[in-house]
Parts: C-alpha cells; sequence; structure tokens
C-alpha cells in the first residue's frame, strides 16, 4: 500500500481555458501608445528641438564615462529600447534622474514654466491607468475558484472512504502479526526459564566436582610426604595424576559448557527483549489503528495537526515491514530451537563425565590396594633381611675382636727379636761384629714377623670395612623399614579414608 502525500492529478484544481490563455497573451502583447509621437504637434515640438540644438554652439567633448552594465530582466528589457531612442530636449541637456525613471526625455525647467513629466510619460501612466489586465485575472480566478469547490468535497470523501478501507485492513494485518508474535514471545520465556533450571543443575554439578578433585589433591600431597626411597611414580601415582588430569578436563568441559548456556541464556533473553519490543510496538500500533477507524468529521477529538504529513524519521517502506516481522519471528524461532539443542547434549554431558570419573576412580583404588600389598610384601623382605644383616655384624665383630688379639700378640716376638739385633750391633767389640748366620736369621725373624703384622692389619681393617658397611645396611634396612611402614600408612589408612568420601555417578551427574 502506496502512502498518499497529495492529491491526484484529476483532484486537482482545473488549469485555464485555451480561450482565457489566448486571451490573456492578446493582451499583453499589444503595442503601447507611447511607442512613437502619434500627433501632429508632438512631430512640431520635436523638429522645433532639433532646430535649437543645432543652433547652438556645441559644448566640449566630456570624455566618455563608464556605464552600468544593465541586467536583462523583465522589467529592464522594456525599457532598453526606450533608451536607445532618447534625445536631448530643447536645451539641449538629457534628465537622466531617478524621477523619470529612464522612460523619456524631461521637459526643460526655465523662469517661464515648470513641467515635472513629458507627454509620452502623461500618456503612459493613463494606459497603466484604464488597463483591465486585473479585471481579467478576476475572472479568471473566479472561475478556477468555483471549479476547485465543486471537486474538493467529492475528491475529499472518496479519499476518506478508500483510506478506511486501508486502514481496516492494515489493522487485521497488525493483529494476524500480533498474535503470532505473542505466540513466540510465550515460547521463548518458557525455554528461558528451562534453561535456566538446566544452568543451576550445571552449576550444582561444577560443586560437586570439587569433592573428587580434592580427594586427588589431597591423596597426591599425602603421598608426596612419603620419604625419599618411596617417592616413586608408581602405579597408584599414575593413576591419580591421571585422575586429576580427568578431573580438569571434566572441570573445563563443564565450565565451556556452563559458558555456552550463560551465552545462550543471554542470546534468549536479548530475542525475547526484541520479540516483547516488537510484541509492544504491534500493540500500540494496532491500537492507534482501531482509534483511528473510531473517528469521523465529526468527532470531538480532531484538530489541525501542523506538520503531520510528513513522514516519521523511523519511518520505512510496507515491504521492509513484512519483512521485519516475519524475520523477527523466524530469529526468535531459530535461538529458541538452538537453545533446546544445548540443553538436550547437557544431560549426556553431565552422565559421560559421571561415568568417567566413576571409573577412573575404581582404577585409582585398585592401584593403590596393589601398591599397598607390593608394599607389605617388600617391607617383610626388608625385615627378614635386616635380621640376617644383624647375624653378620654379631659375627663380624667377634672376627675383630679375634685379629686384634692376635696383632697384640706378635708384639712380644717382635720385640724379642729387635732387642737381640740391638744387642748383637751395639755390645759386639770391633772384629766380633760381622754378618753371621744368627744375625741374619733374626733379621729374616723381624722381617716374617712384621709381614705377618701387616697382613693381619689389612684383614683387620678389612674386617672393620665390612662391619661398617654392614652397620650402613643396617641403617639403610631400618630407614626402608620405617619409610615402607610410613608408605603403609599413608596407602592403606590416610587415603584409603578420603576416598572412602569420593561422590557417586548420580552425584556427579548433577542429579
Amino acid at each position: 500500500m502506496e502512502a498518499l502525500t497529495t492529491f491526484p492529478d484529476a483532484d486537482m484544481c482545473p488549469k485555464l481555458t485555451e480561450e482565457i490563455g489566448a486571451y490573456v497573451r492578446t493582451s499583453m502583447t499589444k503595442p503601447k501608445a507611447s511607442d512613437k509621437p502619434t500627433t501632429e504637434e508632438d512631430k512640431k515640438v520635436e523638429t522645433e528641438g532639433k532646430h535649437e540644438v543645432e543652433a547652438k554652439p556645441k559644448p566640449e567633448p566630456v570624455p566618455p564615462q563608464p556605464q552600468p552594465v544593465v541586467v536583462a530582466t523583465p522589467r529592464t528589457s522594456v525599457v532598453i529600447p526606450e533608451l536607445e531612442a532618447l534625445k536631448p530636449g530643447p536645451d539641449g541637456k538629457v534628465d537622466w534622474t531617478p524621477l523619470g525613471q529612464i522612460t523619456g526625455t524631461r521637459p526643460p525647467v526655465n523662469k517661464y514654466s515648470l513641467s515635472r513629466y513629458s507627454l509620452g510619460e502623461w500618456r503612459k501612466h493613463n494606459e497603466n491607468v484604464l488597463n483591465s489586465d486585473i479585471v481579467t485575472e478576476s475572472n479568471i480566478v473566479d472561475y478556477n475558484a468555483k471549479t476547485s469547490m465543486m471537486q474538493a468535497f467529492g475528491t475529499i470523501d472518496k479519499q476518506q472512504s478508500e483510506n478506511y478501507k486501508r486502514l481496516r485492513q492494515k489493522a487485521k494485518d497488525i493483529f494476524r502479526w500480533k498474535v503470532e508474535v505473542e505466540r513466540a514471545c510465550k515460547m521463548i520465556t518458557e525455554e528461558v526459564e528451562l534453561l535456566e533450571i538446566e544452568r543451576q543443575r550445571l552449576k550444582g554439578a561444577s560443586k560437586v566436582l570439587m569433592l573428587p578433585e580434592s580427594i586427588s589433591r589431597q591423596c597426591l600431597d599425602m603421598r608426596s610426604s612419603r620419604s625419599q626411597p618411596d617417592l616413586v611414580a608408581d602405579l597408584a601415582e599414575i593413576q591419580l595424576v591421571k585422575e586429576m588430569n580427568l578431573v580438569s578436563e571434566v572441570r573445563e568441559t563443564l565450565k565451556t559448557t556452563l559458558n555456552q548456556i550463560e551465552e545462550q541464556l543471554k542470546i534468549n533473553k536479548a530475542a525475547k527483549h526484541r520479540i516483547e519490543y516488537d510484541w509492544c510496538d504491534k500493540t500500540m500500533a494496532y491500537n492507534t489503528d482501531t482509534i483511528n477507524l473510531s473517528l469521523s468529521t465529526k468527532s470531538n477529538t480532531i484538530l489541525f495537526r501542523p506538520g503531520s504529513t510528513r513522514f516519521g524519521e523511523f519511518s520505512a517502506p510496507l515491504e521492509y515491514w513484512e519483512y521485519f516481522c516475519r524475520e523477527n519471528i523466524e530469529n526468535c524461532e531459530a535461538v529458541r530451537q538452538k537453545s533446546v539443542d544445548l540443553r538436550s547434549t547437557l544431560n549426556a554431558i553431565l552422565v559421560n563425565n559421571g561415568r568417567k570419573l566413576r571409573n577412573q576412580a575404581d582404577k585409582t583404588d585398585a592401584a593403590l590396594a596393589e601398591t599397598v600389598a607390593l608394599t607389605t610384601e617388600l617391607c617383610t623382605k626388608l625385615k627378614e633381611n635386616l635380621m640376617t644383616t644383624l647375624q653378620k655384624i654379631a659375627d663380624m665383630e667377634s672376627l675383630i675382636q679375634n685379629l686384634q688379639d692376635a696383632v697384640r700378640k706378635t708384639d712380644a716376638a717382635m720385640k724379642l727379636a729387635q732387642t737381640r739385633l740391638d744387642n748383637r750391633n751395639n755390645w759386639r767389640p770391633h772384629g766380633e761384629s760381622v754378618r753371621d748366620q744368627p744375625h741374619l736369621g733374626l733379621i729374616e725373624e723381624v722381617k716374617k714377623i712384621h709381614e705377618t703384622v701387616t697382613s693381619l692389619l689389612g684383614q683387620l681393617k678389612n674386617a672393620e670395612r665390612v662391619r661398617e658397611g654392614l652397620l650402613e645396611k643396617r641403617i639403610q634396612l631400618e630407614k626402608d623399614i620405617a619409610s615402607k611402614n610410613k608408605t603403609l600408612i599413608t596407602d592403606r589408612e590416610r587415603c584409603g579414608t578420603v576416598r572412602s568420601h569420593y561422590p557417586s555417578a548420580s552425584e556427579l551427574a548433577g542429579l
């Protein structure tokens, strides 16, 4: 439907008829009476003026003055032919003052007479007074006005009837679209409420996820306090790390899903706001058109509204309005369908994540139980090895005591042999101090005793070294046994107690 901003050509005031236009053109092209002299007296006066001008001496030549440029306008186009016919008066002067309006030569002003206008100006003035153009124009205006009044009311009644039908059809269209918008608004409102429930469920699942994360982290922290030999990446440690990674992965998935739900919730609310705003606009437009349909020329509320024919600042074509209505409803439905799809995937995400966490928790418990069994077996072997080591230490200490006694017994034999040699070296006189067989035998005896003592001392040193090694091994075994006992307490009692509070799969799914 195209809006009417003016009257149709058939309803406008009639134009001038050919006869009236021909009459006006004829009256405008009549020759003027003042264009040239028509009487004998005018010719005689003009001739006398020429003779007087020729009898007088010629004045000195005056340098030409620059003349103003005359622009060809409707008024000056009539005056230019008269300017070309200007001639000086009897006294040889030409009056160019504004009194003459540049229409002719001024008569002379002397001591005998005073004439203000020329004869041509007087005749022109009379023609202007007797001109009947205004009377002809009044006839034309009277004809046009009566014709316009005859057609005005018929045209107005016709346009009012057509516009009433247009307004009624427009009101029906607005009502139809208003019903569609209201239905879409109700559906998107329900979807916003359902998505909000799912968001709360997801937030609850995220809060429950803090418990397995805390259990895994606490188990890792307790196992990190084990002694140095047991700080190994065993099977339980690997499963706990996997559990932590899985919890982090599930948390990231839930966080991403929560962000998607919150973003979709914002989109839903924005679509709900747009559709509600559109519903309000259509309700106001429908009420406005309903009020307009109830108005008539006899209504008490009609007034003059200056500027009402101008289009509004945000007015648009009808095609755009229909496109906007359809597109708004389609966009709202697309947003709602996307929200429904997101809600349908949320339950599967929560159930799968809960099942994964529960399976990983079972694997971790099994790994801890296996680690406890291996540690218990190793601790038993360490205790048996410690008993053997203690027995070896006792035997080695007895051996060391025997070696020390043997070394002490060789001291007397060494003293005897060395005393004998010293007596023979110091107390035999000159020729008697010879290297005889007894002297060589004593030297050999000292040498053998020294070698024997050296060998015994080496054995004693080895025995002491072995004893020190056994003592170190004893200390190491005792430390390992204490470490294994501590590990058993950590894995079997502390971690087992903590992991007994691990949530079930349904709790992890937010149910």
